[in-house]
């Protein structure tokens, strides 16, 4: 039977240690975390709790971030083959396939663990379960793994910290029983304008758009659609190539329209003034 999902009422209503044992796993092995953010209380909402996890540890040392990061197993690493991982990393690696690498795949994870750790002293850290929660492929995984060891160590530090919280964002919706419908559909909107690519890009799967080309232009007339379907009452393109919305203010406004099934959910109310994509 599934846990009861949290709720804001109840984390507001604990004590601080009440609110460490709420939030324990979201940051992984790190009840430190929970415990500086508790006094912060009370949440309003769910985005203002996430806020205030990330601010904790913006404002931790550096040491301290350093062992949040050291905290997280390897992907597909030793802890994985002693099976002593979180029931959250456990989930989170299964969901993305690691628990059934064949061979090769495990030898090459193996070498890129080795290799990122080497270089820079902390495993390598990324959302497996990617930007829809649903999992990244194994493909998509090493691919990422490899490219992300030719980064700066200072710029990786800060890249491991980016899905450290992207993870800890994950596990608190599920633990909220929270569904981040508006978030997806702008996630399938930049997923329709990144259709549009440049010739000699767009054939390697690769994604560029420079000012004022063919996929430039297309990506123009996307967003012109989606604003007048979205109900604003001037949809233009200006002298450098903006698109710009302007929906005047109805002192008697009626329900939001439907918007049309391409994707243009989104709805923009500016109060009189242009919106600027």
């Amino acid at each position: 039977m599934a846990a009861e999902p949290l709720t804001l009422e109840r984390l507001n209503a604990a004590d601080d240690a009440g609110v460490v044992a709420l939030l324990d796993g979201i940051y992984e092995r790190s009840p430190w975390v929970g415990e500086r953010t508790a006094p912060r209380r009370p949440f309003a909402t769910l985005a203002q709790l996430k806020r205030a996890l990330v601010e904790t540890v913006r404002e931790a040392s550096r040491d301290e971030r350093l062992a949040l990061l050291r905290a997280h197993p390897e992907l597909a690493g030793k802890a994985m083959i002693a099976r002593s991982l979180t029931a959250e990393s456990t989930h989170e690696q299964g969901k993305a396939g690691l628990t059934q690498c064949t061979a090769e795949e495990f030898a090459t994870l193996q070498r890129l663990n080795a290799a990122y750790n080497e270089k820079f002293g902390f495993p390598f850290m990324l959302a497996v379960r990617g930007p829809r929660g649903d999992g990244l492929s194994k493909e998509q995984i090493i691919a990422t793994f490899a490219r992300r060891l030719e980064n700066h160590p200072d710029f990786e530090f800060e890249e491991g910290l980016r899905n450290v919280h992207r993870v800890a964002e994950l596990r608190l919706d599920d633990r909220f029983g929270h569904e981040p419908v508006l978030g997806r559909q702008a996630w399938d909107c930049a997923e329709l304008l990144a259709r549009h690519s440049d010739p000699g890009f767009a054939e390697n799967g690769q994604l560029t758009v420079t000012y004022l080309t063919d996929a430039h232009r297309a990506c123009q007339a996307q967003l012109v659609r989606w604003m007048k379907e979205c109900g604003f009452d001037e949809v233009g393109v200006d002298a450098v190539g903006n698109v710009v919305g302007v929906y005047r203010e109805d002192p008697h406004p009626g329900p939001l329209p439907r918007a049309g099934e391409e994707g243009g959910r989104l709805r923009e109310r500016a109060g009189g003034e242009g919106a600027s994509c």
